[in-house]
């Protein structure tokens, strides 16, 4: 098997962060990522849990983003456990998983999905289980609208990704207590090109 290692993209990531406050739950390592895909030229997300001892698992709903991320489990002998879905309806049982995770992903539907997948992540949690979910906020420069192939448009009738102010996804928490809430505003490049993003995330802890 190959040796991989997480890149400098991860470092100083939040994803840390939650990785740290799972590792001082006492349950069970089991992880869903919502929004698993990845970009061929680098490892999934989920690859980070993996190093770490967790049983894996993802949901993506964009094909090219799939395929990226399974060519890596394939060529690496990992398994990450990726596979095409929604996470509007989850396909897991209540209570599946200790800890969930999306992560620059829930911005792509509007808002009524969003919703519903904030729903099933609540669902297929474990009482006292853990998850990280980023918004992008009303700060965020980019409001174009997302062009007519676009999966967003195909598969989530999404015209442009969605915006919250600082406030606004709150209300998806009402039966978690929020750990962590931090608004970033980060400039990177991406694919050659220098973007600016503002997102607010959480990290929340189902009551039990």
């Amino acid at each position: 098997m190959t040796k991989v290692r997480c890149g400098r993209n991860y470092l100083g990531h939040p994803f840390y962060e939650f990785l740290r406050q799972c590792n001082q739950t006492p349950l069970e390592r089991t992880i869903l990522d919502c929004g698993a895909g990845s970009d061929p030229c680098r490892p999934p997300p989920l690859f980070l849990f993996y190093q770490h001892g967790y049983k894996t698992y993802g949901l993506e709903i964009e094909e090219d983003a799939l395929a990226g991320a399974n060519k890596f489990c394939r060529e690496n002998d990992i398994p990450l456990n990726i596979f095409r879905g929604d996470m509007r309806t989850i396909p897991f049982a209540n209570g599946a998983f200790s800890f969930v995770y999306s992560f620059n992903a829930v911005s792509f539907m509007p808002k009524t999905g969003i919703a519903l997948a904030m729903r099933e992540i609540e669902r297929v949690l474990k009482h006292s289980g853990l998850c990280f979910v980023n918004f992008l906020s009303v700060d965020d420069p980019n409001s174009r609208p997302f062009c007519d192939t676009s999966f967003a448009r195909r598969f989530l009738r999404s015209e442009r990704h969605a915006h919250h102010e600082d406030n606004e996804a709150d209300i998806y928490f009402a039966n978690f207590e929020i750990l962590r809430k931090e608004k970033r505003l980060i400039e990177k490049l991406y694919h050659g090109e220098r973007i600016r993003q503002a997102y607010i995330g959480y990290i929340a802890k189902k009551k039990v």
